[in-house]
């Protein structure tokens, strides 16, 4: 009995060592670069520890809810994938702990916002990409606070106000006109334009995220 005993606390040892040294922390940089895979994408920069240099990660973290503008020191699990499809990963990384997550971006100057007809590029609404077509939405801020563009079927029109690199658009009132394939659009992005942003400036594009997976990225039109 207490050979087996022993045995099996060796075995649970074991498990134990085998498990921990399958997680390691990771240190993820404030932006992600261009990169080609299987075809042209974004990845992130992550390096081992601060000393090291940045390399390219071509695959998601699963479950790192990543945000431009914020470094992150996370603890993550690694896992074999057995027969991988062609061109993928032959291994997943999973967050198992965010450990530091820091907003390292600077305030944005009203200048570099305001005068400019921005052209939305990327939608997603709670975490779901809105598809963008012909119709494509626009914004414009002004430096005596207010903001007008385009829905995609409707003009828009409001205010807003800029504290640090945090923007909330308010008082958004629009016309009425129908439009038969451009509703779906309009709609989300009028209820995504009136939450609360971080903005953040990357390779001359504008990026809006706000809290629950919303998010636009919009190009100088």
């Amino acid at each position: 009995m207490q050979n087996i005993k022993s045995r099996f606390l060796f075995l649970l040892l074991a498990l134990m060592v085998f498990w921990s040294s399958c997680t390691s922390i990771l240190y993820v940089a404030p932006r992600q670069v261009d990169c080609t895979g299987v075809s042209d994408q974004k990845c992130y920069l992550i390096r081992r520890s601060p000393g090291e240099n940045w390399v390219s990660h071509y695959h998601e973290i699963q479950g790192l809810d990543y945000e431009p503008g914020f470094s992150y020191k996370i603890k993550v699990k690694k896992e074999h994938i057995k027969n991988p499809p062609v061109g993928a990963s032959s291994f997943r990384l999973t967050l198992v702990e965010t450990l530091d997550m820091t907003d390292v971006t600077e305030d944005l100057d009203i200048d570099d916002l305001a005068g400019k007809d921005w052209k939305l590029e990327f939608l997603k609404q709670e975490r779901v990409e809105i598809g963008i077509e012909k119709q494509i939405p626009t914004i414009r801020f002004e430096t005596d606070g207010k903001i007008s563009g385009f829905g995609g079927c409707n003009n828009f029109f409001g205010s807003f106000t800029l504290n640090g690199r945090t923007i909330k658009n308010s008082d958004i009132g629009s016309t009425r006109k129908f439009c038969d394939r451009a509703m779906d659009l309009e709609n989300a992005y009028f209820k995504v334009l009136e939450m609360e942003f971080r903005a953040l400036f990357v390779g001359g594009k504008l990026i809006l995220t706000g809290d629950g997976g919303n998010q636009m990225i919009f190009g100088y039109k």
